[in-house]
């Protein structure tokens, strides 16, 4: 499994629509299993005021390719789930830092 960690805040830098294009291109390829974890800057961003914003609606997407998606808290979106980076890291082959 391939862990695509998001920290950077999207109120900072786009960087973070980079790693979601990578988790969307790895989960499309079907090579490897992907999985993506909102590490706490990016995570702290998403929030019910913030639901329609553009960093929410590319996060959407990768619900569409039935990527599963982690944080580091409880957020306002029913698809992500929380556990630490530590848990999934376990799992991983690859970690990606956006």
């Amino acid at each position: 499994m391939i862990l695509i960690v998001i920290s950077t805040s999207p109120l900072k830098s786009g960087i973070y629509i980079q790693g979601i294009e990578a988790a969307l291109n790895i989960a499309e390829s079907e090579s490897e299993s992907v999985t993506v974890f909102l590490d706490s800057e990016f995570s702290l961003s998403v929030n019910e005021e913030t639901k329609g914003d553009e960093h929410v609606k590319r996060l959407k997407q990768l619900f569409l390719f039935d990527i599963d998606v982690y944080s580091d808290r409880p957020l306002c979106l029913d698809n992500i789930s929380c556990l630490s980076r530590k848990e999934l890291q376990k799992n991983a082959d690859k970690e990606v830092v956006f």
